[in-house]
């Protein structure tokens, strides 16, 4: 501001300088970018500054960070000194590494603060973190026998906390004294995970049937999840196949060679699926005499539904009634 007096003689000036100041603008652009230190627990903070700052220094950048974890809203609110921030030209750059969780969505609402205020919020777009191990496995292993060689495992899955991303699969491992470590995986929420090429669909994939086992015998049954970044510890069990004698179920029938299965109307049907809508006939041949390695007493037929033995007959080889 200029000031002049005159009179008929002379002139004189001065010059007064005034700075207006005030609370700066909201930031210009703010984005959340997963990543920094630790792409899975750190996120990067970039900033774009205002025009106009309120003609006046920065002295923090207050960050409100909302999280949303398992279904519920977080937020935790951080004054950062401007002097922390990495500076390009009018950007901002920091790195949030504390309390950040894997496989969760954040957003940030940004002020800039001066001497004189605090301005106006620049909300940024949601980003989720990536994906890191399960920290818990399944819980609740369980052991049910359907007969003296197999045996039916359930499991309760990874609580939501624990799972770090979005569970896929679960592994199954069983081992005994005779036998050496053999895996299943099991699909889970309508996905499927591939281990040689096998698919191997499971109800809700929270049990499987492990068949083909030795009676009498003791299994370390073993489960683990599996999401995109890797696999969880292993939940184990111990459990004993029953005896073939102790009062058990019967061993799945292998028919002799040479069986057929007929429909009701004598059409042969898929032996898998029978149609019938009465009855079923079923006829088979006996095997050869060298293989039967003494008289046959009788066979089992059993009657199988989804896997689950639900009744058992016994078959002698010359009945009066064939």
């Amino acid at each position: 501001i200029l000031c002049t007096a005159k009179n008929a003689v002379a002139e004189d000036t001065r010059t007064a300088h005034i700075k207006v100041v005030d609370k700066p603008d909201a930031p210009y652009d703010v984005k959340l970018i997963p990543g920094g230190v630790d792409e899975v627990r750190s996120i990067m903070l970039r900033v774009q500054l205002p025009v106009y700052t309120g003609n006046a220094e920065l002295t923090d950048v207050i960050v409100d960070l909302n999280a949303v974890v398992v279904n519920m809203q977080q937020s935790s609110k951080l004054a950062i000194d401007f002097s922390n921030f990495e500076k390009n030209g009018t950007v901002l750059l920091y790195t949030i590494s504390s309390g950040i969780l894997p496989y969760t969505c954040y957003a940030a609402s940004v002020r800039l603060t001066n001497d004189y205020g605090q301005g106006a919020a620049k909300t940024s777009r949601i980003v989720r973190t990536e994906e890191a191990e399960p920290t818990s496995g399944p819980a609740n292993v369980s052991v049910r026998d359907i007969d003296a060689t197999s045996l039916l495992v359930t499991w309760l899955p990874v609580p939501l906390a624990s799972r770090n991303g979005n569970i896929t699969a679960h592994q199954v491992s069983y081992s005994s004294p005779h036998h050496t470590s053999r895996k299943r995986s099991i699909c889970y929420n309508s996905k499927c995970f591939l281990e040689s090429q096998q698919r191997i669909p499971v109800s809700e994939g929270l049990s499987v049937e492990l068949r083909d086992l030795q009676s009498n015998t003791k299994y370390r049954i073993q489960v683990r999840a599996i999401n995109g970044a890797g696999y969880s510890s292993w939940t184990s069990v111990d459990h004993a196949t029953k005896d073939l004698d102790g009062g058990s179920s019967p061993m799945p029938f292998t028919p002799p060679p040479g069986y057929n299965i007929l429909g009701a109307a004598g059409m042969k049907v898929d032996e898998t699926h029978i149609p019938a809508p009465t009855g079923t006939e079923i006829t088979f041949a006996a095997g050869p005499a060298s293989d039967e390695n003494g008289p046959v007493d009788f066979y089992r037929l059993l009657l199988v539904d989804m896997g689950r033995v639900k009744n058992v007959s016994k078959l002698h080889p010359n009945p009066p009634d064939p």
